[in-house]
């Protein structure tokens, strides 16, 4: 490992003050090197996929993890608080489960998502109802 370590400690020298072999040197076109330097853009939505996904194998920790991060995006996003409420349920917190879905609700509503607003009003009645992750249904994300 030590080894590997110095052949790319040597490189990085190397590149950094232009002494790189021709083969290495020809291949870091600007382009590439500007690429890699590029900063990947996450936005709600990825955290929301992240957090059903999470949902979808009984990983409610990690659901409500990343619907907190969609929220801290977007704090207007109703799937998010969806998820966070049906995670919150299964973990047995109840009171905070029944806030994240009303609040769910609240945005759909307020978004005109009308099968959001019935949905989130379904698991406001009964949050014993699905079984399973699997048997939750979430309504489509608007773009």
């Amino acid at each position: 490992m030590k080894g590997i370590y110095n052949i790319v400690t040597v490189l990085a020298i190397s590149l950094g003050i232009g002494l790189a072999p021709p083969a290495i040197a020809e291949n870091l076109s600007e382009s590439s090197v500007a690429e890699s330097q590029s900063v990947i853009e996450v936005d709600s939505y990825d955290f929301v996929v992240l957090a059903e996904d999470a949902l979808d194998v009984g990983d409610y920790q990690n659901a409500i993890f990343h619907a907190n991060r969609a929220i801290d995006i977007e704090p207007a996003l109703g799937n998010a608080y969806l998820i966070r409420g049906q995670a919150r349920a299964y973990q047995g917190e109840i009171q905070a489960a029944i806030a994240d879905l009303e609040q769910a609700a609240q945005v759909y509503r307020q978004n005109n998502n009308q099968a959001g607003y019935l949905l989130a009003l379904e698991y406001l009645k009964d949050l014993n109802a699905p079984t399973s992750p699997q048997a939750l249904t979430l309504p489509e994300l608007t773009y």
